[in-house]
């Protein structure tokens, strides 16, 4: 960040890298061509540094754990007391602190800054968290003994934003994790080689041995795209090998979040076998599930009430038990097996595509700002 104090109308701070986080770049895009002054400040995850005045990274090195929370704080907290803003998004829980510190800093009787909490999960039920009972206590004291600072509250879902409201009685605004329009469809697709994409972090809870093990339930010309990393690959690669599926998995890596839409429109089918590991992931309707639709993908996701209330309204897809690899595979097989199906799914896609998009979202996003502007 260029040296100096910075006046804004919006400040965001995310605990995540905003190359990769199509949420927090979404928000900033929208408030800038309203005119609204607005930095992004999160973290640098591939030693990439490119800032801009726009977005802040600092540098963190770590992947987890307490190491990674002491460089994000040492890092980012500096950057967002820099900036005196109107309204301070914070982007999670993890950001809440600095979020926090900044309103108590440049609070004044004449300007008082308004916070929110940008609250995408129920993190007392992440599976993270609650894995180590120590963690878990940490974040939900810090969790509720900073909601008294928080004037508004995003969430990315109805039956969420319905907890949520109960618990902590301040307004909730459903802003849904959707992408950025595009209007184009993908081109024929080959069915000589058929693609199943994920595209999301490798972690736990996610289903992705799932999908390595669904492989060896289809054909040899069914193959599985992994779009994303994280702290499973090894594990992944591995059982690919032990399954002697190696040669029909195929990491990309990151994808910068403006090109995994181009990344998953290659392939043939979205498929997400998310585990129900709590009720964050049953109550999920996550970023990846959309970009699937804008892709003009058709889906496979588990039968978790906001994901399957989608698939059935617009017919784009099937929900499964996550647990039935079988069902699963006969799925993929029926969609890709019939042309005429596989065809009414991409229309029914399309459709989809251009109502689930953030062109129709941004609005109740840009309303719950200005109305603390």
């Amino acid at each position: 960040m260029p040296a100096g104090h910075f006046e804004l109308d919006v400040l965001i701070i995310v605990s995540s890298d905003p190359r990769y986080d199509t949420r927090s770049t979404k928000f900033l895009k929208t408030l800038t061509e309203a005119g609204h002054r607005a930095m992004v400040v999160g973290v640098c995850s591939d030693g990439k540094k490119d800032d801009t005045t726009a977005i802040v990274r600092a540098p963190v090195n770590a992947k987890s754990g307490k190491r990674f929370f002491k460089e994000f704080y040492q890092g980012v907290v500096p950057h967002a007391l820099k900036a005196t803003a109107k309204v301070v998004i914070a982007g999670d829980l993890f950001s809440l602190p600095p979020a926090i510190l900044n309103k108590v800093r440049h609070n004044r009787k004449s300007s008082q800054v308004r916070l929110i909490y940008d609250s995408k999960e129920l993190y007392d039920e992440l599976p993270s968290l609650k894995r180590k009972r120590s963690s878990f206590i940490f974040w939900d004291l810090l969790e509720r003994s900073s909601i008294r600072y928080v004037d508004s509250a995003f969430t990315v879902n109805d039956s969420i934003a319905e907890i949520l409201g109960r618990r902590w009685t301040i307004p909730f605004t459903v802003v849904r994790n959707v992408p950025e329009k595009t209007d184009s469809r993908p081109g024929p697709r080959s069915f000589e080689k058929i693609t199943l994409a994920f595209s999301g972090g490798l972690q736990l809870g996610r289903g992705l041995h799932s999908l390595i093990r669904l492989l060896t339930l289809l054909p040899d010309k069914y193959e599985l795209k992994i779009i994303g990393d994280g702290l499973l690959r090894g594990e992944l690669e591995e059982l690919a090998s032990s399954l002697n599926v190696t040669h029909r998995v195929r990491f990309t890596g990151r994808v910068k979040s403006e090109k995994v839409v181009e990344e998953l429109s290659k392939a043939h089918i979205g498929i997400y076998l998310m585990e129900n590991s709590g009720l964050c992931h049953y109550l999920a309707l996550p970023n990846k599930f959309f970009q699937f639709i804008s892709a003009r993908l058709p889906v496979i996701v588990p039968t978790f009430p906001e994901m399957e209330k989608i698939v059935n309204r617009y017919g784009i897809g099937a929900a499964v038990d996550p647990s039935d690899l079988k069902r699963t595979a006969e799925l993929v097989m029926e969609f890709t097996g019939d042309p005429g199906m596989y065809s009414k799914l991409l229309d029914n896609c399309e459709r989809a595509a251009l109502e689930l998009n953030w062109d129709v979202e941004k609005r109740r996003f840009l309303d719950a700002v200005e109305r603390l502007i």
